[in-house]
């Protein structure tokens, strides 16, 4: 994230802003999906995350950052609160994540993400059981857990003909292969 680096010193009362670049690159139904996670978790709705809303923006966009990461990030990119009258720094505690700086932070982290990656997650919403493939019985629950009942006879057809090695279900490398022959 080299594009989020802080040109001051940490003791400094200006921070530094982080580059939008990234997250102008978004598709719209991902920059959809970061405002609607800042959304949910701007409890007081004030138009800014505590440090602590922002780890769960940050977990609902499926990125487990390990605290010192998140941390950082605070002390790079926290503002000081609109009601912070004291001329002083603010220390970190205190400091929070606006709008915008979470778009350009996550911007950054989604196109940083690797798409492989991307698709063993969506891999494992499927296979919840972890046995290794999607079944029949794994696109039923799925569909129906989005409300977009597909019939019985297209679910069979999709894994009949995406199961390369006629196991009875879609491995992960098929899936991978499928989704990334999309791409």
């Amino acid at each position: 994230m080299a594009a989020m680096t802080s040109s001051g010193s940490r003791g400094a009362s200006q921070y530094a802003p982080a580059s939008r670049e990234d997250y102008n690159k978004l598709s719209d139904e991902q920059k959809t999906r970061v405002s609607e996670a800042f959304d949910l978790f701007d409890s007081n709705k004030d138009g800014f995350l505590s440090y602590e809303e922002f780890r769960f923006v940050l977990r609902a966009l499926g990125f487990e950052l390990p605290k010192a990461q998140t941390f950082d990030l605070l002390i790079r990119h926290g503002q000081k609160p609109p009601s912070w009258t004291n001329d002083q720094d603010c220390p970190p505690i205190y400091r929070l994540f606006s709008l915008a700086i979470v778009q350009a932070i996550a911007g950054t982290l989604i196109r940083q993400r690797d798409p492989r990656e991307e698709l063993r997650r969506a891999f494992r919403l499927f296979d919840v059981d972890g046995k290794g493939m999607i079944t029949q019985d794994d696109l039923r629950r799925v569909s129906k857990q989005v409300g977009n009942n597909i019939p019985d006879a297209d679910i069979i057809a999709m894994v009949e003909e995406f199961d390369a090695s006629g196991k009875g279900g879609v491995d992960e490398d098929e899936f991978l292969r499928l989704m990334m022959s999309k791409k």
